[in-house]
């Protein structure tokens, strides 16, 4: 330990809970000894008023730089040390409750050998530390929220009232989305202006809302709190402030390229399609009264300054000429549900009273050639139309034909409703749909109730299809940097914070993470507008810990680039990789990926790895007993670790565990060096693969230690001396378990040959 770094070392006894099992005077005498260490003070309950402001008084007093705290759990009692008069990253805790007195209590003599050691790691840690002081950047109080549709509508009415600017921008010429385009709604069946005309209202009538359409993003710098947006805004070529709702326009045109939703729209104002208008007509313009239209209206782009972002970029329908099987496009009474609501929204007269209809449900959906998810609504969606025809109708005799029938919670009652009226529910879905006699749509179905297979033919049959994210998801990822699932819905922390992004100061709402009605639609809005508002305040803190390339190692394989989750790094202007810092999230991933380790943080760094483990003692529990070092995600795997006492299980005093921020920041090389200094094993515990709170970090993990343990296979040593486990928070016990069964196996294997 170096000299001019001047440590305190506070060793709490729990009022007895560690110091029954683990003997504290022995710590206190073995690390009084050390150089750099200027005091060493023991007290039962650390983390009392009393206990705290001792520890303040040391600072003040003796000038410590650094403070090493032995005690519970760091996720415990992080108020009460959280000021202690010194920088927080120039503070070590150390746990010897959880993690030794209180897993260890039949091995006391063994208990403190392993507590020693941890302390050791720890104490090396600390060496390398550095101060790092949080910046407190202003915020700008606006919002801007990307797609027009009912939820994005609805999240930004919600933050409107609460005084707030909020922008709209809507990539169509119009408001309302899918919504605008339904004949009527579940479970109320509510005709969409029921809802959207006050939503409407409420837009025009409130000054913090500015409304935006025909309107994309172009680029976004910046983070949370202050980021500046590009916008492209395609031409209306008519004025909204002239335009007199005359429709004179709309009349003369000769190619119906003036687009105009009547009984209610916002902008209550026409918009022309230049792809579809011939600008040497002029009609059009000759038309006008007021001089409202203007052919030769340019692409504007503006700035927007926002303190964050709602993504509401809704959903489209799957395709289902894919599925050729079904003959749509093909077979003229073959529908789509979209389709079919348009029918009653128009009140088509070929299709108002078919005398027998068949629903043919999952069309796109829960099929790994198409869409492997399940997209929610469309069992609900059948049922409602399938009633919707029983009104017309009575007599009409309506088939739904499906997989399985999800209907929960309210919902289940317009099933029981549809049941009611007549509509018959076969199990079992038609594999190709024909041209029958008299141009009726058949096929034949194993129905699984019955036990039989059934030929059918229907006047008219309507592909339930699935609900697949909007294209604009993807243009968003490269623009704004936000991850995407493996389905290219928006990523989220579905368990924890649904509604919020991979990326700070971003958040999702409705169907661009996930198929869902109208009403969660609206639901997970309110939640997005409240996260948005909450950056809100005078300022936000922003902690510059982030990755740092050394340019004299890096030899430029963007192994850093590819593997970074937020899209985070780019090349500079001399060729090296270069860490954007609003869009990194301090995940050390790319502290992993990086082969020549010339990635560090302010707070974590390779070489500090490497001591932290050549600090240990590699005999602490006797020669032929095998030393396990673990790495730990700091959200799943380390505070599983904690919970095992609280079972009353234990695990063997071989192992010995650090807190890294992701299973993704361990770096091969460092296990390398791990087993290379007499290590006996490393297990790596990261999150399970679909709930890594950085993406990927679990299934890079599993890929590198991997890579290491073919390497170990050509130095003859055995490539089970390293593992990957995926932990969650729930699973205590799995972790009990594994590290019991690795003891034993590294048993069988021997000591590490390489062990001095």
């Amino acid at each position: 330990m170096e000299e001019e770094q001047k440590i305190g070392v506070y060793l709490c006894t729990c009022e007895g809970e560690i110091d029954r099992v683990i003997d504290i005077d022995s710590i206190a005498k073995d690390v009084s000894d050390l150089k750099g260490i200027i005091t060493v003070q023991k007290d039962s309950y650390l983390c009392s008023e009393n206990g705290v402001r001792k520890i303040r008084e040391d600072v003040e007093k003796l000038g410590l730089e650094k403070i090493l705290i032995t005690a519970c759990s760091p996720f415990l009692k992080e108020r009460e040390f959280s000021n202690l008069g010194i920088n927080s990253f120039l503070v070590e805790r150390v746990n010897i409750r959880e993690q030794c007195s209180r897993v260890h209590t039949d091995r006391p003599d063994s208990a403190t050998k392993k507590a020693k050691n941890v302390l050791a790691v720890s104490l090396e840690k600390l060496k390398y530390a550095i101060p790092i002081h949080p910046l407190n950047v202003p915020v700008i109080r606006s919002v801007l929220v990307i797609g027009g549709g009912v939820a994005g509508i609805n999240a930004a009415v919600d933050i409107a009232k609460t005084k707030n600017e909020v922008f709209l921008i809507e990539k169509n010429p119009f408001l309302g989305g899918k919504v605008a385009e339904l004949n009527k709604y579940y479970p109320r069946m509510c005709p969409p202006s029921c809802g959207l005309e006050i939503m409407f209202s409420e837009i025009r009538n409130n000054p913090y809302i500015r409304v935006i359409t025909s309107s994309i993003i172009d680029t976004v710098i910046g983070s949370q709190g202050n980021f500046e947006v590009l916008i492209k805004t395609h031409p209306r070529h008519i004025d909204e402030n002239k335009c007199i709702l005359c429709d004179r326009c709309i009349k003369v045109c000769p190619r119906n390229s003036i687009v105009y939703p009547r009984g209610f729209s916002y902008p209550a104002v026409p918009a022309i399609q230049r792809g579809l208008c011939n600008k040497d007509c002029r009609l059009c313009i000759d038309a006008c009264p007021v001089n409202a239209i203007d052919l030769d209206e340019k692409e504007k782009v503006g700035n927007l300054k926002v303190g964050s972002f709602i993504v509401a970029t809704g959903w489209e329908p799957y395709d289902p000429t894919h599925i050729t099987e079904l003959g749509y496009g093909r077979l003229k009474n073959v529908l789509t549900n979209l389709d079919l609501e348009k029918v009653f929204r128009e009140q088509k007269i070929i299709y108002r009273d078919p005398k027998k209809v068949a629903f043919i449900q999952c069309v796109g959906s829960r099929d790994e050639r198409y869409l492997s998810y399940c997209s929610d609504v469309c069992c609900m969606v059948s049922i409602k139309q399938a009633l919707t025809l029983k009104e017309i109708n009575p007599d009409n005799e309506i088939y739904i034909f499906y997989n399985d029938i999800r209907t929960p919670g309210e919902y289940e009652e317009l099933y029981q409703r549809a049941r009611r009226s007549g509509v018959i529910f076969i199990k079992g879905i038609p594999s190709e749909l024909k041209e029958g006699e008299t141009g009726k749509v058949s096929f034949s179905v194993f129905d699984t109730i019955a036990g039989e297979r059934i030929d059918y033919a229907f006047d008219l049959a309507v592909l339930a299809t699935g609900m697949k994210p909007s294209e604009s998801n993807m243009e968003l990822k490269e623009k704004i940097g936000i991850p995407l699932s493996k389905n290219n819905f928006v990523e989220s922390h579905l368990q924890c914070y649904p509604q919020d992004t991979q990326r700070e100061g971003i958040f999702s709402a409705g169907t661009c993470r996930a198929p869902m009605d109208v009403s969660r639609s609206i639901e997970s809005a309110g939640t997005a507008a409240v996260k948005a508002i909450q950056f809100f305040n005078s300022t936000v803190e922003i902690i510059p810990d982030h990755p740092v390339v050394n340019k004299l190692k890096c030899d430029v394989c963007k192994r850093c680039i590819e593997e970074c989750p937020f899209k985070a790094f780019s090349l500079d202007e001399k060729g090296f990789p270069e860490v954007d810092i609003p869009k990194c999230r301090r995940c050390g991933i790319c502290l992993g990926s990086c082969p020549l380790t010339a990635i560090s943080f302010g707070s974590l760094s390779i070489e500090q790895l490497s001591s932290m483990f050549d600090a240990i003692d590699k005999s602490y529990l006797g020669d032929d007993e095998p030393i396990v070092l673990g790495f730990l995600c700091k959200n799943d795997a380390y505070r599983a670790v904690d919970d095992v006492s609280l079972k009353g299980i234990s695990y063997p005093q071989n192992f010995l565990g650090i807190m890294v921020p992701c299973a993704g920041t361990v770096n091969g090389v460092v296990v390398a060096q791990a087993i290379s200094s007499g290590i006996d094993g490393v297990l790596v515990a990261g999150c399970p693969e679909d709930q890594c709170h950085y993406v990927k970090g679990s299934a890079l993990a599993k890929v590198r230690l991997k890579d290491v343990s073919d390497k170990l296979k050509e130095m003859y040593l055995e490539p089970e001396r390293v593992r990957f486990v995926s932990i969650s928070r729930d699973e205590p016990e799995k972790f009990a378990d594994t590290v019991n069964e690795y003891v034993k196996e590294l048993k069988i294997m021997g000591r590490n040959p390489l062990r001095i």
